[in-house]
């Protein structure tokens, strides 16, 4: 059993994926990644099959992940926005993992550390952090910190994004503009679009690794809590 989980509701090797990674190897604790690209993870039914276990009925890859998120000391999660919410997939996720948890006042996560990251266009990840908030609150996860990204548009890799006129390059860059990889948005070319950048606003895997540290002294003091014995 490794101390951290942490969770990609993201594309796979893209922007949301490479933060969780750089917070998770900042705690210097061990740690599985998992991404949620490809999995099937469906929306919560509210069948309340789970309303006598506190699991799950439905069947798909959420029970497994679940397991190592309950089992873990602390937990890094990274959503990318989609219309204003954080992706369906990282919704479905949290409306289950919340449901089950909470009947009969179980809450198998109370005061268990968290760190989020949001990952959108303009870099803020405010629409991330939002969702999360009710989510943790709910299940009383103990949210220790956040960190935004600027994320790659699918439009950068669609074929058609330099003259699409609704695609997400336009955000950036004049129509028609040729797309390069110094113009893709990374955890080490953040903003792109912007001329003089400081360096450390450039490339925030430093900050990713800063957000680590701390979740990783609060897993300290979480789990001395529990086993008062850890010295």
């Amino acid at each position: 059993m490794v101390d951290i989980i942490g969770i990609s509701s993201g594309r796979k090797n893209k922007v949301v994926e490479s933060v969780v990674r750089q917070v998770l190897e900042g705690t210097g604790k061990s740690f599985e990644l998992v991404s949620l690209a490809g999995k099937l993870i469906r929306p919560c039914e509210g069948c309340n099959g789970c309303a006598h276990t506190n699991r799950c009925v439905l069947k798909d890859d959420f029970e497994p992940i679940l397991k190592k998120v309950q089992e873990a000391q602390g937990l890094v999660f990274g959503a990318p926005v989609y219309w204003e919410h954080m992706n369906s997939k990282a919704l479905a996720f949290w409306e289950r993992l919340c449901f089950s948890g909470r009947h009969n006042s179980l809450f198998p996560m109370a005061g268990k550390p968290a760190a989020v990251v949001g990952v959108d266009g303009n870099g803020d990840g405010k629409y991330v952090f939002k969702d999360m908030k009710t989510y943790f609150e709910d299940a009383k996860i103990n949210l220790v910190g956040e960190i935004a990204a600027q994320g790659e548009y699918p439009c950068f890799s669609c074929g058609y994004g330099n003259y699409c006129p609704v695609g997400g390059l336009i955000e950036y860059f004049p129509l028609g503009t040729e797309i390069t990889a110094e113009r893709i948005p990374s955890i080490v070319n953040q903003h792109p679009e912007k001329c003089g950048l400081e360096p450390e606003k450039r490339d925030i895997t430093q900050a990713a690794r800063d957000l680590g540290l701390v979740l990783s002294k609060v897993i300290d003091i979480y789990a001395s809590k529990k086993n008062p014995s850890v010295e």
